[in-house]
Parts: C-alpha cells; structure tokens; sequence
C-alpha cells in the first residue's frame, strides 16, 4: 500500500492532524520571483511576488503583542494588468535610481521617478496602489524565505511555505 494512503487513513479521522501533516509534506515549491519591493527592513516586507507561478501582493504581519515584525505575511493574488503596471513603475524608479547613482539627475528630477516620467508615474500609481491593497479576510497566510541583494541589482527571490 502507498505509504501516503497509509498516513492519510490514520489520520482521517483527524482533521487537524491531517492539515498538519499535509503541510508538513507540502511540495517544495521552487524559487519563484520577487517583482517589486516596496517596503524593506531587514528583507522585503511590501511587494509584488509570484506565488506558485501567479503574482501576488504580499504583505509582512505585525505582531502588536511583541511590537516587531511577525515571521508570517498575508498574500493576495493580482491581475496581469496589476502585474504590467507595477513591472513598469518599478522600472520607472528604477531608471531614477540608476540617474541617482550616477550623479546624473537633471532638474525636475525627484524621487521616485525621472521628470519624463512624471506623467506614466503618476497614470500607473492608483492601478499599482490598488494591487498593494491586501484583503486580509481573503488572504493566503505565508512564511517566505527571501535570497537575493539590495546593491546592485535589487534581485530577490522568495519560496512560500503556508500556515
């Protein structure tokens, strides 16, 4: 007999037993893309990442009673039009981080974006705000375990593990 039959008959009769040992035994998901962060301390704590292939806003916890950041974080699917604009603004403040370091910021220049970018910004801002916004009642809960750097490349990876 397969062994996960086997388990999953002695504990049939116990639900949260069988949750338990069904995430315990959850397929190791690879690592998956991290496309923008938007909030960081000590790791990203705000952004857009995939989650088993589809995009997702996640969102770190906070843990009122310890007055810290939790280990867990909320995650919420977007659409691929949330996706696109938030791709594209992130490369919008991208091109003004690259000007930044570069001592080549003009006037109009401000942060978060380069003085020709002022108008797109501002266009993709309520779409990517929107995206942001976590639903908690509807939210998947997570703990991620980040790689990657914030210089040069800004790079992250991240794989789920749901609680």
């Amino acid at each position: 007999m397969d062994s996960n039959v086997e388990v999953t008959n002695e504990l049939a009769g116990n639900p949260k037993a069988t949750l338990i040992w069904w995430m315990e035994n959850e397929p190791n998901y690879d690592w998956e893309a991290v496309y923008t962060f938007h909030d960081y301390y000590d790791g990203p704590r705000k952004g857009i990442a995939d989650y088993r292939g589809k995009a997702h806003a996640y969102e770190c916890e906070w843990d009122g009673q310890s007055d810290d950041w939790s280990e867990t974080f909320l995650l919420s699917p977007i659409t691929n039009e949330q996706l696109n604009a938030v791709k594209e603004r992130w490369l919008i403040w991208q091109r003004y981080k690259a000007n930044f370091h570069a001592g080549n910021l003009q006037p109009g220049d401000k942060h978060p974006a380069l003085a020709g970018d002022w108008p797109r910004y501002t266009e993709l801002s309520p779409i990517v705000d929107d995206a942001m916004r976590v639903d908690v009642a509807l939210a998947l809960r997570a703990i991620p375990e980040f790689i990657g750097a914030l210089e040069p490349t800004t790079e992250f990876w991240v794989r789920w593990r749901l609680v």
